[in-house]
């Protein structure tokens, strides 16, 4: 199996009712995309040139979040765009003229190397970003499943089993030389020897930069990107069957939601595969395992109840520690917040009281 081919996911012709708006539970993701440029902005860049550059992480959000829908809907423009908008990768947005002449006009207007506090500034930032492509902020209905916190757990432990192996040292740095080398022309082989004994012990980044000729090492290190994303891909979608399979058995429809489009095509494993590919992300066994679900409880919309503590039954003779629930035949259930030589403090539903207890011994 190789990456998913994202590129195929926008189509060329739109349906008519496809809504023109952004969620306004994700505002946040374009406040944070404002943020990230900002920080790395030098001053006096030209607004052309950080309007791609807000254009091309607009795209990339959306790709990331399954929000593929809201650029299947700018290619529903009216009046049509001189020249059509092809949104089959991420270069057609940010380089499209009209698009990136209107970003850059509306940047100009808020005169980003001015005054002004710069915590406004995110907000700004979405504010253009939004209005020169024509979208509002909605809200959406939440269709969140709720389950068991025992089932997120053994969603990660099946997520686990499987890139615990498949990510494990040095079996990944094998997989991905071997199957680079197949990838790779028979002409390129040497410096392919070259470079890759020059890779760190994951097989993922380059400890020296070897002096080889550039067309080669140009095709080196594609088979090697290429590989990584095929592997990566096919460890997180085994992975994802595992962890499906366990979700299966506490509810159907919340395990069904995996591979059900998130607003147009992108399903959650498309998406949560996406982002292990990204180079941002370090690929340690338990950062993908935590970014997998992550993904998945995010995009298929699940929440997890919280661990149920022990309740221990309040008596004058027992120690109870900060920290603890207790039952107590007269005030109900509550939690110990203070503690003190023979008292601690315990918040009812009512409020808190204080009773008397035997204190830990030293």
């Amino acid at each position: 199996m190789t990456a998913p081919d994202f590129s195929q996911h926008v189509p060329q012709h739109v349906p008519q009712h496809v809504p023109r708006h952004f969620p306004q539970h994700h505002a946040r993701l374009l406040h944070e995309l404002g943020t990230r440029l900002l920080d790395s902005r030098k001053p006096k860049t030209k607004s052309e040139v950080f309007a791609r550059a807000l254009l091309l992480g607009f795209f990339d959000t959306c790709m990331q979040t399954g929000l593929d829908r809201v650029l299947v809907a700018l290619e529903e423009t009216s009046p049509p765009l001189d020249p059509p908008l092809d949104l089959t990768d991420r270069a057609t947005l940010a380089d499209h003229p009209t698009l990136r002449t209107a970003l850059a006009g509306r940047l100009d207007a808020i005169q980003l190397d001015g005054g002004g506090p710069r915590n406004a500034r995110p907000q700004q930032l979405a504010e253009c970003l939004l209005g020169a492509l024509g979208l509002t902020l909605a809200d959406e209905p939440d269709p969140t499943i709720e389950l068991d916190h025992a089932v997120r757990t053994e969603a990660m432990a099946a997520l686990a089993s499987v890139v615990d192996v498949e990510l494990a040292v040095p079996q990944l740095r094998e997989t991905i030389i071997a199957e680079a080398r197949e990838r790779c022309e028979p002409r390129y082989h040497g410096v392919f020897a070259t470079i890759t004994a020059q890779l760190d012990e994951t097989a993922m980044r380059m400890l020296k930069q070897p002096k080889v000729p550039l067309d080669a090492s140009q095709a080196v290190q594609r088979a090697l990107s290429d590989t990584r994303d095929a592997v990566l891909a096919r460890v997180a979608s085994a992975a994802i069957d595992r962890a499906k399979d366990r979700i299966m058995q506490a509810d159907a429809d919340a395990a069904a939601r995996i591979d059900l489009p998130v607003t147009h095509r992108l399903t959650p494993r498309d998406v949560a595969i996406l982002r292990v590919c990204d180079a941002r992300l370090p690929k340690l066994p338990a950062r993908v395992v935590e970014s997998l679900l992550g993904s998945l409880t995010e995009l298929a919309r699940l929440s997890w109840r919280a661990a149920e503590r022990p309740v221990r039954p309040y008596a004058a003779s027992q120690t109870f520690a900060v920290g603890e629930l207790i039952e107590h035949p007269k005030f109900g259930r509550g939690t110990v917040v203070s503690g003190m030589a023979r008292r601690i403090d315990v918040e009812f539903p009512d409020g808190t009281r204080t009773l008397v207890h035997v204190p830990p011994a030293k």
